[in-house]
């Protein structure tokens, strides 16, 4: 893999033997929610690219800014794995084993009310270290009162072959449920109702017209850019796609023959309500 990638590739026009490539190598990667799982990395990195950015204020100084990510269940850091050593508010015992998902339009709003804006979207993957920073140029200097994003990828991006190569291509969302790419794969397992360990795959994305989108504002007070440089942490906290405001009981959205909710409207606008509290922002 390259060193930290600052940003996704620009959305794209591709010939249609590229698109064709494209879409069967990011099936094969998702596959469908009946079954399988694509946990490999095996394949060649995606080149980095510097990200569209707003130019700062005349005068303005500027530094470097590193953005981390970081997945905590109950405040630690997750334990990725195949055992079940969380409880979620209904009472499951589940795991974690993948947390992929593309945050977008990163917004930095000061405390004057100016902003910097780095458009376009972002892959992070737990899997991959190399995305879990991400390294930004030219970011003005200044108190900081907001950072905001978008979770997922909004409709102007969302296109079907925008991402030409892994690990962003392999997050296609399938054509016949509308197309372009996943917001999220959350995956793990958890002991169901027979106390059996069963699959959960809260796979989100842009089902049949509706792209289930949103936007997070974190509060920045006390967070600087300064002169030497700063970084900022962005936390998901992972038991909060379960509880707020709608608590999921995780036998009631993957069993045998329903492995799966990305065919699942319903449960797609659950997820999306709950991810309003899911983000918050390291301390200073």
């Amino acid at each position: 893999m390259s060193a930290a990638r600052d940003s996704l590739h620009p959305v794209t026009v591709t010939s249609a033997l590229a698109h064709a490539l494209v879409l069967a190598a990011a099936l094969a990667g998702c596959g469908d929610d009946s079954g399988g799982h694509d946990d490999d990395h095996d394949h060649p990195d995606a080149a980095v690219e510097t990200p569209d950015a707003e130019p700062p204020p005349d005068g303005a100084g500027t530094a470097a800014l590193t953005v981390g990510y970081a997945h905590l269940v109950d405040g630690a850091p997750v334990t990725i794995g195949t055992e079940t050593p969380y409880t979620n508010a209904a009472g499951n015992a589940y795991g974690v084993t993948v947390v992929r998902y593309f945050l977008s339009d990163l917004v930095l709003t000061y405390a004057d009310d100016t902003e910097h804006e780095v458009a376009g979207a972002y892959y992070v993957d737990h899997d991959l270290p190399e995305t879990m920073t991400r390294a930004l140029a030219d970011v003005p200097t200044g108190e900081l009162a907001s950072v905001r994003f978008v979770f997922g990828v909004p409709p102007a991006l969302n296109v079907t072959g925008a991402f030409t190569a892994p690990p962003e291509s392999l997050m296609e969302w399938p054509e016949m449920m509308g197309g372009g790419y996943h917001h999220m794969k959350f995956e793990g397992r958890y002991v169901n109702e027979a106390a059996e360990p069963f699959q959960f795959r809260a796979h989100s994305g842009p089902l049949s017209g509706t792209d289930y989108t949103f936007e997070v504002v974190l509060d920045a007070t006390g967070h600087e850019v300064t002169a030497d440089g700063a970084s900022l942490t962005i936390e998901m906290n992972l038991e909060e796609w379960f509880e707020n405001p709608n608590t999921w009981d995780l036998n009631d959205f993957f069993y045998t023959g329903h492995m799966g909710i990305m065919n699942d409207a319903a449960a797609q606008l659950s997820l999306s309500q709950n991810g309003a509290g899911v983000f918050t922002l390291g301390a200073p």
